[in-house]
């Protein structure tokens, strides 16, 4: 057996919780290009109007702050200044997977160099937005976690966090992340215990977590005793 792992971070949502380790890390699905750029602007059409519906099925199911988050996504989905690039770049000759992204990259770095808190907590919700579409592109579904699970990855996107049904308890323990972020905010004000800035781990990582966001640790491969003693 491979010895347990302990990895320390900072607790972003107090907490504990026992459960599968679920990668949020995705794997890069493959874009099918088009014939023309005519087709190539009908795809990328066709994406931001499945994630604009996806955005706005969830604004009727929440409120708050959740909705002012999916609210500014669909802003954003909906506004010419922010999609007008990515359709100049497929007319330029450009696939539609690669002008969204180049597009909205260009962005999220505006909004991560912002010297403005509200700019720079907005670059998640910009990564999100990118990621939905270019999933709907190329027709890639989010795997679907285990109930209870404990989310590991280097972040979370806000629409991932509100999809998750987070009674059956579970928790999150991200690489990166920060306790200011939306999500954090989120998690804290639904009980949902969270750390973050965990840093490079070994990859492959699964089997049964130890989440204590008290205190900000997780324990990976532990032990029956580990377990016991955590319960």
């Amino acid at each position: 057996m491979p010895e347990p792992l302990k990895l320390q971070g900072i607790p972003a949502s107090a907490g504990y919780a026992e459960g599968p380790l679920f990668n949020l890390d995705p794997v890069v699905a493959r874009y099918k290009g088009k014939a023309t750029a005519a087709d190539e602007r009908l795809a990328l059409e066709t994406a931001i109007g499945t994630a604009t519906g996806r955005l706005a099925n969830l604004i009727q199911a929440t409120d708050g702050d959740a909705a002012d988050i999916l609210e500014f996504q669909l802003a954003m989905l909906e506004d010419d200044a922010l999609t007008g690039p990515a359709f100049a770049a497929i007319a330029a000759g450009q696939p539609a997977d690669a002008a969204w992204r180049q597009a909205l990259d260009a962005e999220i770095v505006g909004y991560e160099t912002s010297d403005q808190d509200y700019f720079r907590a907005r670059a998640a919700d910009m990564r999100d937005i990118r990621d939905q579409v270019l999933r709907a592109l190329t027709a890639d579904s989010a795997a679907a976690a285990p109930t209870g699970a404990i989310f590991y990855g280097e972040d979370i996107a806000p629409t991932r966090f509100l999809e998750t049904d987070w009674s059956a308890g579970g928790g999150i323990a991200l690489k990166a992340g920060s306790t200011a972020s939306h999500v954090a905010m989120l998690a804290r004000s639904r009980g949902v215990p969270m750390i973050v800035g965990l840093g490079a781990s070994p990859a492959d990582l699964a089997g049964v977590a130890l989440l204590d966001a008290e205190h900000g640790g997780i324990v990976l491969r532990p032990t029956r005793a580990e377990v016991e003693a955590f319960r």
